[in-house]
């Protein structure tokens, strides 16, 4: 260990650093929260400001996925108010670099023209040709790009990262390298647990893979306009239509399965994981390249040596390109707390004695501006809640939202309760929500028409769909709790990468 790897681990677990890190928490839950401070006690001073800065310059060159984190969450509490500071936009632009977060380096190139020193120029210069992605204009995260790496030399793998982490990314990025590399030679397959993630993994693709000889599908009986010789296929199945596909010799054979929320294949409380497994035992006989995506899973080697493979080909992610601020509202005993990432717990005076609906009351003071996601376990919750939230809020005028809910009208019946959420620039999502509805509602959230979407755990399975705001009223799904991989899978929603640089829960 060098003198500064020494130095970037001391300060990772600086007691200095992590007053300075309270304050700073503090100070952004004020204005956040909307609390007054009269005192002024949490605001920074001149010298803790720059004392904070510079522990994240140092934590930024930290070995550690710890360290580099913190370096990253510095920098998001401070962003709101200290964007237009020229120290502080130089420090950013070195953390960012370093971290190799380039997303985000687009939001700080909107304020004031930043003067980076001559190395961070020089090596912001080298990963944006070194780590630039098959994509035009997208370059890898540091993290990423390691990642890409390692799956190029690889015949099976197994990853794991932060929801935020851009999963499905790596995949369609590995996807362009293999139709390049081995010039449009290989049948791929998309295997995701339900139907819901179906249309939004194919849409997508479409947009991204635009190789003429390619065609995505998305059912197991290939069109016969389709069958032509100088054809590929990228299919996007469920279990279910893989089997179906496989049971038919006469289908072409595939050479890559990329398994997506692959910690369904080991859940306990999946009565679908038996057919996940069986669906890709099927693919592995067949000697299938086999790589597994998974959410927030500490052991990814497992799915390898499930299906018997090296266990060598594995990474675990831990460096996240959000960060992310923890609070918990006890409407009963009247409390409120900030979970610090410095381990600490801290009391809040936010007034939650609000007799008539609190909970409208902190959505709409907490929400306000943002995109939220509200999460509500069972139907009835989510629609309950949506529609009684929804009256309390102004019409929004959108054409793509009266758009939807002349879909509604002829779709589904002309008084179907979502038209009178949409009105108010709210919706709910569940997977029985007819499909056509629910792509749609996702669709009109992403591109910023919705406010809030009140949900269940369809949203577990991988839908993507991050915000600002992720507000949990439930610790369940069903009649069990969370496990610690469905809470962070559903709290790792929490910000957007390119659009800010942290999310609330």
């Amino acid at each position: 260990m060098n003198w500064f790897d020494e130095l970037a681990l001391r300060a990772s677990d600086d007691p200095y650093m992590f007053e300075l890190l309270i304050k700073a928490e503090m100070s952004y839950s004020n204005n956040f929260l909307h609390l007054s401070d009269p005192s002024k006690s949490t605001s920074l001073n001149n010298q803790e400001f720059s004392d904070l800065l510079r522990f994240a310059d140092i934590l930024c060159r930290s070995k550690t996925a710890k360290g580099r984190n913190m370096a990253y969450k510095i920098i998001s509490l401070l962003y709101d108010q200290y964007k237009t500071d020229s120290f502080f936009q130089l420090c950013a632009d070195t953390v960012l670099t370093k971290l190799g977060i380039f997303p985000t380096l687009s939001l700080l190139s909107k304020e004031d023209t930043i003067h980076s020193s001559a190395e961070i120029s020089l090596e912001k210069s080298l990963k944006e040709v070194y780590q630039g992605s098959p994509f035009e204009g997208k370059v890898f995260t540091d993290a990423q790009y390691i990642l890409f790496e390692k799956l190029k030399n690889s015949n099976h793998f197994s990853f794991s990262g932060p929801t935020s982490f851009g999963k499905s990314f790596i995949m369609e990025a590995f996807i362009s390298h293999i139709i390049s590399e081995r010039n449009a030679s290989d049948n791929i397959v998309i295997l995701v647990p339900t139907r819901a993630l179906i249309n939004q993994v194919s849409q997508k693709l479409k947009r991204e893979i635009t190789n003429p000889n390619y065609k995505v599908l998305t059912h197991p009986v290939i069109p016969k306009m389709f069958r032509r010789d100088n054809y590929k296929y990228i299919f996007v199945f469920t279990p279910e239509r893989w089997i179906s596909y496989v049971s038919d010799t006469s289908n072409p054979i595939v050479t890559y399965m990329f398994i997506d929320e692959a910690q369904k294949v080991i859940s306990q409380k999946d009565s679908r994981a038996p057919l996940y497994y069986h669906a890709i035992l099927l693919a592995e006989r067949k000697s299938v390249n086999l790589y597994f995506a998974s959410p927030n899973i500490p052991n990814a080697q497992i799915f390898l040596e499930l299906f018997e493979k090296s266990q060598d080909e594995v990474m675990v992610i831990e460096d996240s390109p959000v960060a992310q601020n923890r609070y918990y509202f006890d409407f009963i005993d009247q409390r409120a707390i900030l979970f610090s990432d410095s381990g600490n717990e801290i009391s809040l005076t936010y007034d939650t004695t609000i007799k008539d609906g609190f909970l409208s009351h902190l959505l709409t003071q907490l929400g306000e501006g943002y995109q939220n996601i509200v999460y509500c376990n069972t139907i009835e919750d989510t629609t309950s809640f949506a529609l009684n939230f929804s009256r309390k809020l102004p019409v929004k005028n959108s054409k793509s939202i009266d758009e939807l809910i002349s879909l509604i009208k002829s779709f589904v019946h002309k008084d179907y309760y979502l038209i009178d959420c949409l009105k108010h620039g709210v919706a709910f999502h569940f997977g029985r929500l007819p499909q056509r509805i629910r792509e749609r509602v996702e669709t009109l959230f992403s591109e910023g028409e919705l406010d809030y979407v009140f949900c269940t755990s369809t949203l577990l399975e991988g839908v993507n769909l991050p915000a600002k705001n992720i507000f949990i009223l439930n610790n369940a799904i069903g009649l069990t709790k969370f496990s610690d991989i469905d809470f962070w899978n559903l709290a790792g929603r929490a910000g957007r990468l390119s659009r800010e640089l942290s999310g609330n829960i």
